[in-house]
């Protein structure tokens, strides 16, 4: 006689059901990681959007923030003794018009100070004002800043595309340079161990297997990028090695002593192509960097799945010795997208890791101002009508504040989206991705203009402007 399982598997489903509902009354956790959160009637639930309307009614205000000076959070020489420790920062605007306007939050609200210092003195620099976006894939391939390089490089001049990895996983995805490589073991930030005192500021290092070689060539897909000026090399040697650059006009080969230091070679011809070759895997490389003798330079150096959490591990001697050689004026950290969640709204735990990685970058780079670029629009469907997710407010609120205790600067990229239409219209316009996240180069430009127009409206409202109405930037192509 066959035994009757339906009792068994009756109590199983319900067992199931029960321990279900238990999980979806815990909360999500966001710690070091973030768990997701269970919940079983999430189709039938009316989502409440109420906890954005303090941060909606905020958009054309100024904010008061009580600020607290440190030797390491204030700007770059310590407060006297004589001013008082607790600082009152006034007015400091969100909008203006149609600008989103970069948010200073040093206690002087002289953030952009070596920024706008390079940019006056842009005529006796002798090397080009450098702007370092650091990001995750929002901008990956050189989305955003390619554009914003054309037009700050149509108001200043200057040509190449600046910062470029030894390796590529999606070397076609870019399309401000032609890359192809061959033969390099890639290790970054979010590698398992990698070798903290390898990595600088480009965030990873490559090592040769056998002979490794990139080929490097420009493109007029945009303007002042299909030739540069100078290369640089940036590395570590920790044995000797032969290191080989071909460029259009010459061949150059270099016998490498192996230093616990980093090493650059730097060659000054003009080129559209370079090719760089290294036969030594005890060689940690940085990449190369494509510019012109002036101007303005602008490097992405963007990491897939990275949430700059760690930037503070990085040795404070390599961050410098890159500085000596690729003097950084505004560092731009465009972050968040891999710490946030659905239905996590609280990421107090992630401000204060913004807060210590932009210390220690601080620390390290005194001479260089540090601007917090806020998460993007992010859409979900809420019962069949797309909407930015409650989650994209709670980070946002979390990297201003990262900006305000930090004392440094902070760019409003959900308000500039929003500014254009919001994630909704950059999908109708093909402009995203239909994952309602990531922008794509077209979406790259418009929302690179938002960038421009904040640089701009800071150049123009100092006591003698910069950019004058004859300067104006010239618009982005979308198509």
């Amino acid at each position: 006689m066959n035994k009757n399982y339906l009792s068994q598997v009756a109590w199983l489903v319900g067992l199931t059901i029960i321990l279900l509902m238990v999980l979806s009354a815990i909360p999500p956790i966001e710690s070091i990681f973030t768990t997701k959160p269970i919940d079983i009637l999430s189709d039938l639930r009316i989502k409440n959007n109420d906890i954005l309307v303090d941060e909606e009614t905020l958009y054309h205000t100024a904010d008061t923030v009580v600020a607290y000076p440190t030797t390491t959070l204030s700007d770059s020489f310590p407060l006297p003794d004589s001013i008082a420790r607790e600082l009152i920062i006034k007015n400091v605007k969100r909008k203006e018009g149609d600008t989103t306007l970069i948010e200073d939050y040093t206690t002087r609200q002289n953030g952009l100070q070596n920024f706008i210092s390079a940019v006056e003195n842009r005529n006796n620099l002798q090397r080009p004002i450098r702007i370092a976006f650091l990001g995750d894939s929002f901008i990956e391939a050189d989305i955003f800043t390619q554009n914003i390089r054309m037009l700050l490089q149509d108001l200043f001049g200057g040509c190449g595309v600046g910062y470029m990895a030894m390796h590529s996983d999606f070397p076609g995805f870019r399309r401000s340079i032609v890359q192809v490589d061959k033969g390099w073991k890639s290790i970054n930030v979010i590698t398992q161990d990698p070798e903290y005192n390898l990595i600088s500021l480009p965030l990873q290092y490559h090592r040769a297997e056998n002979e490794a070689y990139t080929r490097f060539r420009g493109v007029n897909k945009l303007r002042h990028i299909d030739r540069w000026d100078i290369s640089t090399i940036g590395f570590i040697a920790q044995d000797s090695a032969v290191i080989t650059l071909k460029t259009d006009s010459a061949s150059h080969t270099y016998n490498i002593e192996g230093k616990d230091v980093a090493q650059f070679i730097t060659i000054c011809e003009p080129t559209s192509n370079i090719e760089i070759r290294c036969n030594n895997n005890h060689v940690a490389m940085w990449g190369a960097w494509l510019d012109g003798t002036s101007g303005i330079a602008v490097d992405n150096i963007s990491m897939r799945g990275y949430s700059g959490t760690s930037l503070e591990m990085i040795s404070s001697n390599r961050l410098q010795e890159l500085y000596q050689a690729i003097p950084y004026d505004l560092i731009v950290l465009q972050y968040g997208l891999n710490r946030m969640s659905q239905g996590i709204t609280d990421y107090t735990s992630y401000t204060q890791q913004m807060v210590d990685a932009v210390a220690h970058l601080r620390h390290a780079l005194p001479h260089t101002d540090i601007l917090i670029m806020g998460i993007g629009d992010r859409c979900q469907n809420e019962n069949g009508e797309i909407k930015t997710m409650p989650a994209i407010y709670g980070m946002r609120k979390a990297q201003r504040n990262a900006a305000k205790e930090a004392q440094c600067l902070f760019w409003d990229c959900y308000e500039a989206m929003r500014q254009i239409g919001g994630m909704n219209t950059f999908v109708n316009n093909k402009w995203a991705g239909k994952d309602y996240t990531h922008i794509n180069h077209q979406g790259g430009a418009p929302l690179a203009e938002e960038f421009v127009k904040a640089i701009n409206h800071a150049l123009n409202n100092l006591s003698q402007p910069i950019i004058t109405q004859s300067q104006e930037t010239a618009s982005c192509i979308y198509e």
